[in-house]
């Protein structure tokens, strides 16, 4: 008998998927190896190939040996919204009967979205760099040695301390960010310079695109590509106008070292290119934790600075390099908070932006217990989402106190990491099989020895009673 398995967006981690045990059982050691193979195999032109491989291959990846295990013949797509066209690739990579109207409209989303990209690019790039030019007042004063260019928040966070205690001068790119007083990266270039970056990044831009489209062509396959365009049109003229500035940083004269809180993305690989084009020592902080498996283009630094111990040897046995580095001093000051040291006390939760049924039946056994629950929820979280539970919690807003000095529950989050060294004490649930998959197999500092990881609930709550004792 056919076997038929439905695509619904409302539900398409489960749904599709066949539950949870079925996501879960996908990570594992072979998934990895495959991964990495295919990573070392991949011949590519573009800046962008990591986040092709992370964000888009590895997704489809993931859907195609999830409906390969399920031993479906036949998929229906009764929504076209979520991930839809991931789901389409990967049933087409599986070769699944795909009813011919579904087939009909992905091609024509596909081909309509190479134009609206093409177009999109056109605008951005020619508009751009002019705006840039004329809100930044150009400046002539040298880079320093040893120089950063900040380009968030986060990054800022991780690598401040270069700036106290190395004088590691930190310019920012502020395109997209509120308005500082610290310098900005486009201020810099003689008036010729800047004003070229008009004729020149157009150029780049065109150059991305059309990289692009050769990359995502060859891991992806034409009819997935213009999905795959359309995400990046919108960010290609920003990275180029970047591309731009930076080669006036890293290029001037008595430049010695370059600091980056990026690990793998365009702007990481970009970095580690313009470095190496000009023999300069290049210093990654990250300002994430690190992945189990290969990047086609590899991960910036001559020196990387691992977030835990786990994580060095896992990078250094994966790239067969030495460059990776696990210094306790730096990573305490990576993600110290600077918080006074008290005697550790409550518990926090910090839910996922994803999958928040799995957050609310974490909740609900931690109130069967009797604690009084803090909630530090993720930026891109809602509180409606706990509507169920908001006069039993305690939500908390401040992030530098929730992760001192207390009990930090998380599924799979950098917060574990930060817990380690802010004298609290990180607990890992992983009572969801797809979060003790990907936790077990796809970031290898959540399996550090600091972090404690429990598995069910009955295990979760002997774990809080003996520390509430000791408290």
């Amino acid at each position: 008998m056919k076997k038929v398995i439905e695509y619904a967006a409302c539900n398409e981690s489960f749904a599709l998927h066949g539950g949870a045990e079925g996501v879960g059982a996908l990570y594992s050691a072979d998934f990895v190896g495959f991964l990495n193979r295919k990573a070392s195999a991949v011949s590519y032109v573009s800046d962008y190939i990591n986040e092709i491989f992370m964000h888009f291959y590895l997704r489809v990846v993931e859907v195609a040996s999830i409906l390969n295990a399920s031993g479906a013949d036949e998929i229906v797509f009764k929504s076209y919204k979520g991930e839809w066209p991931v789901h389409m690739a990967a049933a087409k990579s599986e070769r699944l009967n795909v009813p011919a109207i579904s087939t009909i409209f992905f091609y024509f989303m596909s081909a309509t979205l190479y134009v609206a990209s093409f177009f999109l690019l056109v605008a951005s790039a020619l508009t751009l760099p002019g705006l840039v030019l004329l809100t930044r007042r150009g400046r002539r004063d040298k880079v320093t040695q040893e120089f950063s260019v900040i380009r968030s928040p986060a990054s800022y966070d991780k690598m401040r301390f270069l700036n106290e205690t190395r004088k590691v001068a930190f310019y920012y790119d502020d395109i997209f960010q509120k308005k500082l007083t610290a310098p900005s990266m486009y201020s810099f270039g003689s008036p010729r310079e800047r004003f070229f970056s008009v004729l020149i990044v157009p150029f780049l831009s065109f150059r991305d695109f059309f990289s692009v489209m050769s990359d995502a062509s060859k891991l992806l396959g034409w009819g997935f590509t213009g999905f795959v365009l359309y995400y990046f049109s919108k960010r290609i003229a920003h990275k180029c106008v970047f591309e731009y500035y930076l080669n006036f940083l890293i290029k001037q004269n008595g430049i010695c070292a370059y600091y980056t809180g990026n690990k793998e993305d365009r702007f990481a690989i970009l970095e580690k290119r313009l470095c190496k084009k000009y023999a300069v020592h290049s210093v990654c902080v990250p300002h994430g934790i690190e992945y189990a498996f290969k990047t086609p283009a590899g991960l910036v630094g001559d020196i990387f600075y691992c977030t835990t111990e786990h994580a060095r040897q896992h990078l250094s046995n994966l790239y067969g390099e030495q460059k990776f580095i696990y210094d306790e001093n730096v990573a305490r000051q990576m993600f110290s908070r600077r918080q006074d040291i008290t005697p550790v006390m409550g518990i926090v939760f910090f839910p996922e932006s994803r999958d928040a049924e799995v957050n609310l039946t974490i909740l609900g056994h931690l109130l069967g217990l009797g604690y009084e629950i803090a909630v530090k929820l993720h930026p891109k979280d809602s509180l409606e989402n706990y509507k169920d539970y908001a006069d039993k919690l305690t939500f908390v807003s401040d992030f530098d106190s929730s992760i001192s000095n207390k009990i930090c529950l998380a599924r799979k989050s950098t917060v574990l990491v930060e817990a380690i060294y802010n004298n609290s004490i990180p607990i890992s649930v992983l009572t969801d099989p797809r979060d003790r998959g990907y936790v077990e197999y796809m970031l290898p500092s959540l399996t550090d020895d600091q972090i404690m990881r429990v598995y069910s609930f009955e295990e979760l709550a002997c774990v809080l009673a003996k520390f509430q004792a000791a408290a």
